[in-house]
């Protein structure tokens, strides 16, 4: 018989990790009908990705990087938006006078 003695094993936090994970892919989904939304998203992943990066987490580099996406896709659409929206009401209200 050895004396052995269990050895505790401690579980890794991902929490982070999987927030930013979650937040960016959620955003880069969204970028398309809800920019705006998807901007705040990508800001959040990008948080809580570098803060999980910096933490040695798992899934943090795939949040910064969905989260820079969902960044950049949300503003380009945004900005799409406005010049369409700016665009297009001149010609509604000239097609729909009587």
């Amino acid at each position: 018989m050895s004396d052995t003695k269990p050895v505790a094993v401690e579980a890794q936090n991902n929490t982070l990790g999987i927030i930013s994970l979650v937040a960016g892919i959620i955003g880069v989904i969204l970028f398309v009908c809800c920019s705006y939304i998807s901007v705040v998203l990508g800001i959040v992943a990008l948080i809580c990705g570098i803060l999980g990066y910096q933490q040695k987490q798992q899934y943090a580099l795939a949040g910064i990087i969905l989260g820079a996406i969902s960044i950049v896709l949300g503003i380009i659409f945004v900005i799409v938006g406005q010049v369409i929206f700016r665009e297009l009401v001149p010609v509604l209200e000239r097609e729909l006078r009587f």
